[in-house]
C-alpha cells in the first residue's frame, strides 16, 4: 500500500482520499475515526452528521451523535434524547433515518429511531414486540414489525 502526504497551507481545506479495491471493515473504521474531527463524512448514499443542533426552550445546543439515545416523533414534532435531556430538532424522521443509516441508528417503530449502541438489554413481550432497556435505564418498545431489522443490525441474523 502506498501513502501520499502533502502539507497544505492553513487557509486551504484539508482533504483525504482513498483509492481502494473494495470497502472493508478496516477502511470503514478509519473513515469513522477521521469523521469524528469533521462535521460530515461523504459516503456513497449520504452524509453522516457528527452532531445535531437541538433546542430546549429558546436555547440551542450542539449535541454529538454518539450521545443521542434515540429520536422520537411526537405530535408531528421531532425530539432527540441523550442520557438526561431531550431536545427538539427541525427535521423529519424519515430524513434522519436516511441520514443515520450508516451510523448505528435503526428504526424500531413508526415514530422512533434508536441508537443500537445505547441498548443495555432487550427481551420479548407477550405481544411479539421487544422491550429494550437502554444504558440510561429507560425502556423503549421495539415494534414486532422492526424486530428482524434490529436483530440483523445487531448481527443476530434476520430471525
Amino acid at each position: 500500500m502506498k501513502f501520499n502526504i502533502t502539507l497544505v497551507p492553513p487557509d486551504q481545506e484539508e482533504e483525504i482520499s482513498f483509492s481502494i479495491h473494495k470497502m472493508t471493515q478496516h477502511i470503514s473504521e478509519i473513515v469513522k475515526m477521521l469523521s469524528e474531527e469533521n462535521e460530515y463524512v461523504e459516503t456513497e448514499k449520504n452524509k453522516l452528521p457528527n452532531h445535531f443542533i437541538g433546542k430546549v426552550d429558546e436555547t440551542f445546543y450542539k449535541v454529538n451523535v454518539k450521545d443521542i439515545f434515540y429520536f422520537e416523533s411526537i405530535d408531528r414534532r421531532i425530539f432527540f434524547y441523550t442520557e438526561k435531556k431531550s431536545y427538539e430538532i427541525n427535521e423529519k424522521l424519515y430524513v434522519l433515518e436516511e441520514m443515520l443509516s450508516q451510523a448505528d441508528f435503526v428504526r424500531i417503530s413508526k415514530s422512533m429511531l434508536l441508537n443500537i449502541n445505547k441498548i443495555y438489554s432487550f427481551s420479548p413481550t407477550f405481544s411479539g414486540n421487544l422491550e429494550a432497556l437502554l444504558l440510561n435505564k429507560e425502556k423503549v418498545v421495539i415494534s414486532r414489525r422492526y424486530v428482524s431489522v434490529l436483530k440483523k443490525q445487531l448481527g443476530m441474523g434476520e430471525s
